[in-house]
Formats: C-alpha cells, sequence, structure tokens
C-alpha cells in the first residue's frame, strides 16, 4: 500500500551515466493504457515461497519453479527508460499494489476515467493455477514487475518495448469524466475504490 506523502508517477530510470534520475509523468484522459509483462508476479512468488508443500500435492513442480522464480521479473528500470524515451505520458509502477488498485488510483490521482478490457490484463497461468489453489485473486495481489502507461498510442509503446524484449499489451483507455469501467465477455462492470 502506498504511504500517503509517496508521489504516484515517480519511477526511478537510470541515466546513461548509471545515475538515478527521477521522472515524474501523470495521466491524461484520452490516452491508451498499456501494461508491461504480467500482474502478480510479485504475489504469485510469495505464495509459492509461503505454500510450496501444498502446491506440490496439486501442481507440476515444474510450474512451482517457474513462478518462485518470477523475482527475476520484478525490475521495471528498462521498461521504464524505454516507455521514456517512447512518448509515455503517465506511468504507474504496480509495486505497491494490484493491478485494480493500481487502475483505481492512477485515474483517482490524474482526474481521469477508464475503459478497460479484463480479458487483454496480462496474466501467467502459474498465477492462475497457484491463485486459485490458494484462494487469492491476482487482480489484487502485489505485481511488482509490472508498469501501467499511458500514452497517445499503445500499440506504438508496446511495440517499442517489444523490441526491448518487454512484453506488453494495450489494455485499455483513460476517458473524461470519472467513470472507470471493466468490460468482461461484452458485459459492463465498475471499479471499485481498494480496500486498504
Amino acid at each position: 500500500m502506498r504511504q500517503e506523502n509517496e508521489k504516484p508517477y515517480r519511477e526511478e530510470v537510470q541515466s546513461g551515466a548509471g545515475q538515478g534520475e527521477v521522472c515524474a509523468v501523470s495521466a491524461c484522459a484520452n490516452q491508451e493504457i498499456v501494461a508491461s509483462k504480467w500482474i502478480a508476479l510479485e504475489g504469485t512468488a510469495q505464495l509459492v515461497g509461503q505454500h510450496r508443500e501444498r502446491l506440490r500435492k496439486r501442481l507440476p513442480m515444474r510450474m512451482i519453479d517457474e513462478a518462485a522464480a518470477f523475482d527475476q521479473y520484478l525490475s521495471v528500470a528498462s521498461e521504464a527508460a524505454t516507455a521514456m524515451k517512447s512518448g509515455v505520458c503517465g506511468i504507474y509502477d504496480l509495486s505497491q499494489s494490484g493491478i485494480f488498485a493500481g487502475l483505481w488510483e492512477m485515474a483517482q490521482d490524474a482526474g481521469v476515467g477508464l475503459e478497460i478490457d479484463l480479458q487483454k490484463i496480462p496474466v501467467r497461468q502459474e498465477t492462475i493455477e497457484i491463485c486459485e489453489f490458494c484462494g487469492e485473486n491476482p487482480y489484487e495481489m502485489a505485481s511488482g514487475g509490472c508498469l501501467l502507461m499511458t500514452v497517445e498510442s499503445g500499440n506504438t509503446l508496446a511495440a517499442a518495448l517489444l523490441r526491448a524484449g518487454i512484453p506488453a499489451v494495450v489494455i485499455g483507455r483513460t476517458t473524461q469524466g470519472k467513470e472507470r469501467v471493466i468490460y468482461h465477455q461484452g458485459r459492463k462492470s465498475y471499479l471499485n475504490k481498494p480496500r486498504y
């Protein structure tokens, strides 16, 4: 959970000289939202650490070992640097929240609405299986390693990230107004305010 005095749109980006440079940017209305890598990587690795023996009775060891190694994906310096070079407007690090809380806070801080396609939110199969076994919701789990980015052309940013070896996908857009809408198989629902 973010502390009250933390700034929501700050990301440490390594400069060419190797020193950390802090870049503060904010989302705007009528932009596309891109998510990098996958949600709930951090939370999934934590579940494996807590429940490995129980998981071994239900899931293949290959899947458990793969999920345990998700911490290799937690750095976001590379995608943040690529995004800053690609005209990103808003950037939001999910290391302190799940995707639903991150989307809510991004919209709240920027004063925008959202339209999100749930099926486009990237999630690993290992995460789905482990969360189902442990009774957790992957959309509410710690998602370190995933950035939310807003930009005029989401496909252009996603392509730049993919060229840098970073999976990325457009999951929705920011809108005028305050509605935070999630679409799932044609059904419309509303994003709830996070419970901390």
